[in-house]
């Protein structure tokens, strides 16, 4: 199955995954992820871009076309990405590096049409274990002390095509 999030476009993202079924009721999937956030904010330019890979791997509970309807599973994700902020009085750049590595459980749902449409409306709840945050002089950013930032959120509600009919 290859399949992408429309929900994401409208937030400045594109999020693209493919998933192969070792089993009717195993698939393992590869997402990745492209994020290109732009906005003004009272004079200030603010930039976001990242790239970011994952991996799930779901079991099945009673597929009826192989690796369909309810799974559960585990999450790893792995996002890097560079933000920044410009005064547009100043035209001074502050740059800010990120990068982040999380694991998590994953449940979601697929339908698969006869005609091999796939919908898939999924949600995945981990933990960050790696949050870091690096200025442009090198002066790194320790938020392992905000617990709210090492909660890792993955939701989805995609859209695409299974290659090769039923499994």
């Amino acid at each position: 199955d290859v399949q992408i999030n429309p929900v994401a476009i409208l937030f400045s993202s594109i999020d693209v995954t493919a998933e192969f079924g070792v089993s009717p009721d195993i698939g393992v999937e590869a997402g990745l992820d492209y994020n290109f956030q732009n906005w003004d904010i009272d004079d200030i330019d603010y930039k976001n871009n990242s790239v970011g890979i994952r991996a799930i791997g779901k079991y099945y509970f009673g597929p009826e076309d192989g690796i369909d309807r309810w799974a559960i599973g585990g999450y790893t994700r792995f996002v890097t990405g560079t933000a920044s902020a410009e005064e547009e009085t100043s035209n001074e750049r502050e740059e800010v590096k990120n990068t982040k590595f999380a694991i998590g459980f994953y449940t979601g749902y697929k339908w698969v049409s006869k005609k091999n449409v796939v919908f898939e409306l999924g949600l995945g709840l981990g933990r960050n274990f790696v949050r870091k945050y690096e200025y442009g002089d090198g002066e790194e950013v320790n938020t392992d002390d905000i617990p709210l930032l090492n909660i890792d959120v993955l939701a989805r509600l995609s859209i695409g095509y299974r290659f090769g009919g039923s499994k």
